[in-house]
């Protein structure tokens, strides 16, 4: 057997679907330890050739090598278009996203500003963060208070009272 009919698919013949399905995972794998999203759309790529591979159409050696290769780069390039992710979605990696919902202890500020944020610092986990005050009301909030983290954005903490 020649390398060309391994990649000419017959009506019997399984193997050039076995060979694009195989290299396929092998992408699959490699992305899942690398996590960036580009070569998951070429083991996808793969999987699609692998099942055109089966319709005995014949389908040859540089005919899947193309269809592979357009495949990857048109849905590599038009992913960002499709699925834009929201920014202010939370990201299972984020290592901030476990300090929302607990309390910190005010340092100083919050004081009111005209026409401004209530800016201040507080303390969480023995760290010292810039935080901003999300509420509009009135009242001093004083040194060794408690307040509650609401989110995490751009190395600031917001927060609001208890």
């Amino acid at each position: 057997m020649d390398l060309s009919s391994v990649f000419q698919m017959g009506p019997f013949g399984i193997n050039a679907f076995w060979i694009w399905f195989i290299f396929g995972l092998l992408l699959l794998g490699v992305e899942i330890f690398i996590g960036t999203q580009w070569l998951l759309w070429s083991a996808a790529a793969a999987g699609v050739v692998a099942v055109v591979c089966l319709t005995g159409l014949p389908f040859g050696l540089f005919f899947q090598a193309l269809t592979f290769a357009i495949l990857s780069v048109v849905m590599g390039v038009l992913t960002p278009k499709f699925l834009k992710v929201a920014s202010h979605s939370p990201d299972v990696n984020d290592p901030h996203r476990r300090m929302v919902g607990k309390q910190a202890e005010i340092l100083s500020g919050f004081e009111p500003v005209v026409g401004g944020e209530r800016t201040g610092r507080v303390v969480f986990d023995g760290v010292e963060w810039p935080a901003v005050l999300n509420e509009v009301s009135e009242g001093h909030l004083a040194v060794n208070d408690r307040v509650l983290i609401e989110r995490v954005h751009e190395g600031r903490i917001f927060v609001k009272r208890i």
